[in-house]
């Protein structure tokens, strides 16, 4: 029997797929970026739908209940997420600062010429 938390999160696995897939389309995903959050949306259903899967992993971590082990999980991959974020944020900053004072020396010595 799929209890009604378990419904709730097929539907938003469902509904995050399909983002993906029109996110993708509208050519805001990469290939590769489209594959690895379509791999986490249907990995997060099939957990979801059949917790059972996860049993092997939960007993080797000694983890008891799976809502325990589906926190950890979404937690751990989350921070790996914000800190991939973080990180090309400091490179986009680290690029921006560079252009910024190449653009405004171009102009400094353009002004100076006249």
């Amino acid at each position: 029997m799929i209890a009604g938390v378990q419904i709730i999160g097929i539907l938003f696995s469902l509904v995050m797929i399909y983002l993906t897939y029109v996110y993708y389309k509208r050519g805001n995903y990469s290939v590769k970026s489209f594959f690895l959050w379509l791999a986490v949306w249907i990995g997060t259903l099939v957990l979801i739908g059949r917790p059972e899967t996860a049993y092997g992993v939960m007993e080797a971590l000694q983890i008891e209940r799976t809502a325990d082990f589906i926190v950890m999980a979404g937690f751990t991959f989350f921070s790996v997420v914000i800190f991939h974020m973080y990180v090309t944020v400091k490179k986009t900053n680290q690029k921006t600062e560079e252009l910024v004072r190449k653009i405004a020396t171009q102009k400094s010595s353009s002004k100076k010429k006249k």
